[in-house]
């Protein structure tokens, strides 16, 4: 088999050296990764500017570009002539779950493969940021054997404009984690979207933010106002019906409630999807 790798934590990121060192043991791996860390940054293309590459010692190649770049780049220039037979970007820093697939960098590069008809896969470790080395080898290990154990890689063959996206608990062993489990992504609040800071020569700053909260009705103090129950009341409302929608179509588990359980969550995304109920509703309108 034939891999391209690459993810939106940078080159020199362990997540990436763990996935090359494991997908080598089964097949052909060539990297093409981001020279910097390019997180948030979805399926941006950089059509502003060039793009220059730089080979390493270890064989990867470096892009100043987004991870979209580097495997638009890939597929297009640089090994052209290459019929890989999967994608895989990451092993991701931390979760890609429910809403944050629209902004991963790591989601955005699997998905440009699927839009010139590679299958492809993004992978993270679900973590919080600080994931040791032995953690990323695991997670490696248990994409080889989803891999090589199931069909999971024909059957995206046969699936276009689908992106598995797959999030792997953050445990000290392997025997920790309890199997695999086919979910829908979740959605989950943002706690604080947005942190307003002042630099020190007095500037406003802003960092932006996609941490999220489990609101619980349990939270609601008899303290709050009205309005403040109100509106964490709606939250918590609106999140369990997400939740139920999603658990409708799996029959089992969003994402996040797989990884928090103890699985693999295996998360099946398709692209350029207009639902036919929303085209039969929308065209009873008159415009």
């Amino acid at each position: 088999m034939r891999f391209l790798i690459s993810n939106d934590d940078g080159v020199y990121a362990p997540g990436l050296l763990a996935l090359y060192q494991a997908l080598s043991t089964v097949g052909e791996v060539t990297v093409v990764a981001p020279t910097n860390e390019q997180s948030g940054c979805a399926s941006a293309l950089s059509v502003s500017m060039p793009l220059y590459t730089h080979k390493l010692a270890s064989g990867f190649v470096a892009v100043n570009g987004s991870p979209a770049d580097c495997v638009y780049l890939a597929l297009h220039e640089l090994y052209r002539h290459t019929r890989f037979d999967c994608v895989i970007t990451g092993i991701n820093s931390g979760a890609n779950l429910g809403q944050d697939v629209l902004f991963s960098g790591t989601f955005g590069a699997a998905l440009t493969a699927q839009l010139f008809g590679i299958p492809a896969m993004a992978t993270s470790l679900v973590g919080g940021g600080q994931e040791q080395a032995s953690h990323y080898k695991i997670a490696a290990d248990e994409i080889v054997k989803l891999l090589v154990e199931t069909p999971i890689l024909d059957t995206c063959k046969n699936l276009p404009y689908h992106v598995l996206n797959v999030n792997i608990p953050d445990v000290d062993s392997a025997c920790e984690i309890k199997g695999r489990k086919i979910t829908a992504l979740g959605h989950s609040q943002i706690a604080r979207p947005v942190h307003h800071v002042v630099d020190p020569r007095g500037r406003d700053a802003y960092w932006l933010s996609l941490r999220k909260r489990q609101y619980e009705l349990s939270e609601i103090g008899d303290n709050e106002s009205s309005l403040g129950q109100s509106v964490v009341s709606q939250t918590v409302l609106s999140q369990q019906t997400a939740s139920k929608e999603a658990r409708s179509l799996t029959m089992d588990m969003t994402d996040n409630q797989a990884v928090a359980a103890g699985y693999i969550s295996l998360s099946p995304v398709r692209l350029h999807h207009t639902p036919a109920a929303t085209l039969e509703k929308l065209s009873k309108l008159v415009l």
